[in-house]
């Protein structure tokens, strides 16, 4: 009971970060090419951690880049010295993490379900 409120917590959390990163996202500079690529490769990069890892191990480690997410924009913010502070990098980072590690747990549960994920091979 208290793991599913755990992981229905942090999926609404998470969206709630990724949503608020992913207009951060829109709203950038980039170029729609860039914008398109950056993106593609993303979501490619979650493909393959969903082929290579099985869903217990995509949670997580989606769930360890989660609590260390505000480290990972301290660390953007002290190196980059861009002058953002750590709520941009926050959301920055956590739509890249939820895109790739939503991606992972999409992909391996499409492959389960197709019945593919047992001719993968998974890190153990």
């Amino acid at each position: 009971m208290f793991e599913s409120l755990v992981r229905i917590t942090t999926i609404v959390g998470a969206g709630v970060v990724w949503f608020s990163g992913f207009r951060l996202f829109l709203r950038s500079d980039l170029s729609r090419t860039r914008k398109v690529g950056w993106t593609a490769f993303l979501v490619l990069i979650g493909i393959g951690i969903g082929v290579v890892l099985p869903l217990s191990q995509v949670w997580t480690k989606f769930l360890l880049l989660i609590v260390i997410l505000p480290a990972l924009g301290l660390a953007d913010v002290l190196l980059l010295r861009s002058g953002r502070g750590l709520s941009f990098w926050i959301r920055a980072c956590g739509f890249e993490v939820c895109t790739v590690f939503g991606v992972a747990a999409a992909s391996r549960f499409l492959l389960g379900h197709a019945g593919a994920a047992a001719l993968l091979p998974a890190v153990n």
